[in-house]
């Protein structure tokens, strides 16, 4: 995706006629040669005048079954497509056709209607993407999803939703005006800042984290966004106690009182992790390698073969809910003495 993966050969851009033939040929070979999957063309919005590559969903599930012939995706392209150059990265497989760049994409048939609708309409689902994060969520190819993180560990995630309807109007936005699809990247700006949560600051670029930044920088659309938004009337302003994405979740009870209306099943799920979460945390600050280091004086690989050692004899056996409710009760002077006699134990025995 982006029409730059290809260095070896030469491509081009397509103007819209010529685009649209191309990608009905595309299609219909790729249907043809996997007709019981689902395969469709990202759609652009309607009035695009030329285009820089081509993205095509297929669906992946058991996808070896359908390439037994030719091993894996590339080497299929390269045969049906006679493409000059193939190239893979992750789940894309990007390659020449009459000197146009495809990018056809595997997708689980799990997140195909998510991913149909997020990859639509040029930039649109990433700049849906900042409503759902300052909402204290994450959207994206797999739907409506909510992260339980410490720091910069990632505990669980929790997926809410692969209903587009359901997503689009949690987001605060029509979703037969985005059903009914756009003409212009104007329109797709109009449709942006529809949203009751809408703030012009939390897309600037000085209020996104590095990596967001330094990723959005270079989206053409993006930049367009943000040239626009600067002088665009009657915006809503919707009032972020935090402007910045580092650390701008807002997780306020609001938000997930409404996520909790709007997907019924999300609340159980939510009150589960949630619990184990802070058991989890709890126990962090009784046990944790740190501390062990500390109590013991080990250091690097030493700490690491104990630390695998206290896990497969001990915290293994005792279980992982079982041993955070002890470190959690006993807290860490508790844990430090249960913890002495295994480690004059384990010293003896590397020893011998």
């Amino acid at each position: 995706m982006g029409g730059n993966a290809l260095k070896e050969v030469e491509t081009r851009r397509y103007e819209r006629d010529e685009y649209l033939a191309l990608e009905a040929e595309v299609l219909n070979r790729l249907r043809a040669d996997f007709p019981n999957r689902r395969i469709e063309a990202i759609r652009a919005y309607r009035k695009k005048d030329s285009f820089g590559d081509m993205d095509v969903l297929i669906e992946s599930d058991d996808l070896h079954r359908d390439l037994y012939a030719f091993r894996d995706l590339r080497r299929y392209v390269v045969e049906r497509f006679n493409s000059k150059q193939a190239v893979t990265n992750g789940g894309v497989v990007s390659f020449e056709y009459k000197k146009f760049q495809i990018d056809l994409i595997t997708t689980p048939s799990t997140n195909f209607e998510t991913s149909v609708n997020y990859f639509a309409w040029n930039d649109l689902g990433n700049l849906m993407g900042r409503i759902a994060h300052k909402l204290g969520f994450k959207y994206g190819h797999e739907g409506l999803s909510m992260t339980f993180r410490d720091g910069d560990y990632q505990y669980a995630e929790i997926n809410l939703s692969k209903d587009p309807k359901a997503i689009v109007e949690f987001l605060g936005y029509d979703y037969d005006r985005f059903a009914a699809g756009f003409d212009t990247v104007q329109d797709i700006f109009d449709f942006t800042v529809s949203t009751e949560f809408f703030n012009k600051e939390i897309y600037a670029l000085e209020n996104r984290n590095h990596t967001s930044r330094t990723r959005d920088r270079k989206r053409k659309t993006y930049n367009q966004f943000l040239t626009w938004i600067e002088t665009a009337p009657n915006l809503p302003e919707y009032p972020w106690s935090s402007l910045k994405e580092q650390g701008g979740r807002e997780y306020k009870k609001q938000f997930m009182e409404r996520a909790f209306k709007f997907f019924p099943s999300f609340k159980e799920q939510h009150d589960k992790v949630q619990a184990e979460f802070q058991l989890w945390k709890q126990s962090r600050e009784n046990f944790n390698g740190d501390l062990v280091r500390e109590w013991t004086g080990l250091q690097d690989q030493d700490l690491g073969k104990f630390m695998k050692f206290l896990r497969e004899a001990h915290l293994g056996v005792m279980g992982k809910e079982a041993f955070q409710t002890f470190t959690v009760s006993a807290g860490q002077e508790g844990v430090k003495k249960w913890l002495k006699p295994i480690y004059d134990a384990y010293v003896k025995e590397m020893q011998k």
